[in-house]
């Protein structure tokens, strides 16, 4: 790797940019000087899977640059010195064996050409534009997660207190608090665990549905695979959602749920895979906020999962 890509700030917090230090440590307050250090098959060869030629121009990861138009314009802005003003939320991650918060910034931008005020994310090399209308609370730290399952009744989702667990399960839950915060402490592994369960046309030149994630989990001792609450947690966890309600509405609708969390909650994968599409980290840190078309059914920690527990934007 050229260029240093931990996200690793201190001994505990984590960035939400590219690298901590280094070159790739840019930000809207600090931006580069040159769009050289948005030509990601350069900066960040590690995310693009190996039928992909690393001279070709891929900015921001895109295969299409005028689909990343609203990002040059994002950061020129920021050259003009605009990205103090803009800023509408920051946050540092947190590593600590009891808890994993994902670093998140967000930024108010205006897309063109229809002049739609929205927010833009950023997180590891992954952006998300969203509407302010889909996502009215970002300034409180708060995003809204819809999820449509479709002619489907019952909306399963796992509840659990981690202070309350059993012994046995505060291991299985620090082991998995371990497997997030490597996952989060580097910018190329954030990206890659984060599409290894997307497989689109748009996607088809990135490490996805590589199922990395699962790998990492099996090594650090968690069976995701035997009935109990490794398997339930990781299941959980692995569910998309999405930051926009049409997705939740109308493509995976009729019937959907809308939950709300705190934006350090989230990972986010990048803009043109599509859907807007959003996964949780602690799914204790989840709250039920709309239910139409069907009921919420609570799974306890240890409870067998009966299967087809979650559908929605996952493909």
């Amino acid at each position: 790797m050229r260029f240093p890509t931990s996200t690793v700030f201190g001994a505990e917090y984590l960035v939400p940019w590219l690298a901590a230090e280094g070159p790739l440590a840019y930000s809207p307050t600090e931006p580069p000087a040159r769009d050289y250090f948005f030509q990601y098959t350069w900066i960040l060869p590690g995310v693009f899977n190996s039928s992909i030629n690393l001279r070709e121009h891929r900015y921001f990861g895109s295969p299409l640059k005028h689909s990343t138009r609203f990002l040059f314009n994002f950061w020129n802005n920021a050259r003009k010195g605009r990205g103090a003003e803009l800023q509408q939320y920051f946050q540092l991650g947190l590593l600590s064996d009891a808890e994993v918060k994902a670093p998140m910034a967000a930024y108010h931008h205006v897309r063109k050409p229809y002049k739609s005020a929205g927010s833009l994310l950023i997180q590891h090399g992954s952006y998300q534009w969203i509407s302010l209308e889909d996502q009215p609370h970002i300034e409180q730290g708060q995003v809204l997660l819809y999820r449509g399952i479709g002619q489907s009744t019952i909306f399963r989702c796992l509840r659990f207190r981690p202070e309350e667990l059993s012994p046995a399960d505060r291991e299985i839950w620090r082991k998995y608090l371990g497997v997030q915060a490597v996952m989060l402490s580097d910018s190329v592994l954030s990206f890659n665990t984060i599409h290894d369960r997307v497989k689109r046309c748009e996607t088809g030149g990135l490490r996805d549905g590589t199922l990395l994630a699962d790998e990492m989990a099996t090594q650090a001792g968690l069976d995701i695979e035997s009935p109990g609450f490794a398997k339930n947690l990781w299941h959980a966890v692995q569910q998309a959602y999405s930051l926009e309600a049409v997705m939740g509405m109308r493509k995976f609708g009729p019937h959907y749920v809308v939950m709300k969390t705190p934006l350090n909650n989230i990972r986010i994968t990048t803009f043109f895979a599509g859907e807007s599409e959003v996964k949780i980290i602690d799914p204790s840190r989840i709250t039920i906020e709309q239910v139409v078309g069907c009921e919420v059914e609570f799974i306890p920690p240890e409870q067998p999962s009966r299967g087809g527990q979650q559908h929605g934007t996952a493909p």
